[in-house]
């Protein structure tokens, strides 16, 4: 307990207020909680909350308490037991053991939606069963289940963690963070957001492999961005931003060319030479091409397919005949994820980066095969990848989705 509370007062000039995300049951006329994360927003940073989701025995709501509060909220957390504690103006019951001590995540890690490099604290619940059914109010919004519900609610995404019930702390760094980490066939460029760390005193420091070939490199910074040339494209990378005042991280990242799925903010640079033969081959089921961003739920569309059905990538600025046309748009990037955001549930992240074909410049969106299917493009339903064509899913292949997605779940 004393260890959390004295990184909270060594961050106090960086925090701000604090943001509780609940979700708390009533049985027995006792309101329970299931999972609370509380995160320390930057001092410059504003945030409203969200209403509040009122199912009857079920609610979900969010508040602003400040740094004070948190303190006393931890130090009314038994060692071992059942306590009360106020969370949004209810008395709720706490039930757990000890905070565990801070696992560290770097600002790519999603399964908590923190955004920067941050440690996790965790007053542990016994394990808890949440609802398969749908959770449902004439007057609020749908979810198919309670999973799907914390994730868009709090941010937690509980398939990935099954011990996550309790109450999660996290304590972010907001010294300065990686953005991307764009791996080339013999460069790595990193682009990093600073914020209480000035750039002039951030280093990067890479480890690279590739077989029994090992390269050392320092990157400096400079708008933001800084390169390291290693000569070869590596099959595993660590490159973490540190300090040059106190030789603390401040952020990391991981590469391993094993893994299925890329972590946030990580970039595998298609080649020019394989990018021409994709775009020769035309569309596929895992290739879509675009001229424009003509009709934004149409991007959709093929975005929830691919995230629906094994992955894909998409491309600006080509004609259906494997044409290159270009794609000229300022701040594209900012339009591609304000249409994901508005017409994708859950939301959707894909990586999106531009480049050049024929002095021509086209985006290359690529797209993950998804973790939390069905994906649905608002007000029309889930989408999947046929040959090279989206369509709408069959009520038979929604169930199956839905039937691989709640594979042990159990009810209340």
């Amino acid at each position: 307990m004393q260890e959390i509370i004295g990184k909270i007062e060594a961050r106090r000039n960086s925090y701000g207020s604090v943001l509780v995300k609940s979700a708390i049951v009533k049985r027995e006329n006792v309101w329970e909680n299931i999972i609370t994360k509380i995160l320390p927003l930057h001092k410059s940073d504003s945030y409203t909350p969200k209403e509040k989701l009122d199912y009857g025995n079920l609610i979900f709501f969010e508040e602003l308490i400040s740094l004070n509060s948190l303190i006393e909220i931890i130090k009314k957390l038994p060692e071992k037991g059942t306590s009360t504690i106020t969370l949004g103006h209810y008395e709720v019951q706490v039930e757990g053991e000890s905070l565990q001590n801070g696992y560290k995540y770097d600002s790519g890690e999603e399964y908590l939606d923190v955004g920067w490099f941050f440690e996790r604290y965790q007053y542990r619940s016994p394990p808890k069963s949440y609802s398969t059914e749908p959770i449902v109010s004439k007057d609020l919004p749908l979810f198919p289940d309670f999973r799907t519900a914390v994730n868009e609610r709090l941010g937690i995404d509980i398939a990935r963690s099954s011990d996550i019930y309790g109450i999660v702390i996290c304590l972010p760094k907001y010294g300065a963070k990686i953005e991307e980490v764009n791996i080339g066939s013999e460069e790595i460029k990193l682009r990093i957001q600073p914020k209480d760390a000035g750039i002039e005193n951030i280093i990067g420091k890479l480890y690279c492999e590739r077989g029994r070939e090992v390269k050392h490199a320092d990157i400096e910074f400079e708008d933001n961005t800084g390169i390291a040339t290693i000569g070869f494209k590596p099959d595993s990378m660590y490159v973490t931003l540190v300090s040059k005042t106190d030789n603390e991280i401040l952020d990391s990242r991981r590469y391993y060319s094993s893994w299925q799925s890329l972590s946030k903010g990580i970039v595998i640079e298609i080649p020019q030479y394989e990018l021409r033969e994709l775009i020769s081959h035309g569309e596929t089921e895992t290739v879509e091409f675009k001229e424009k961003i003509s009709k934004p739920e149409e991007l959709a569309e093929t975005v929830v397919a691919f995230a629906n059905t094994k992955g894909g990538m998409i491309l600006i600025g080509v004609d259906d005949h494997s044409k290159v046309v270009g794609f000229y748009e300022h701040g594209c990037e900012d339009t591609i994820t304000s249409i994901l955001r508005s017409h994708c549930s859950p939301e959707l992240k894909c990586e999106i980066s531009k480049r050049q074909i024929d002095e021509k410049d086209i985006i290359v969106m690529r797209v993950e095969e998804g973790k939390d299917k069905p994906y649905f493009v608002r007000d029309k339903g889930p989408y999947i990848r046929a040959n090279a064509t989206d369509r709408i899913a069959t009520r038979y292949e929604t169930d199956e989705i839905y039937r691989q997605k709640q594979s042990g779940y159990r009810s209340w």
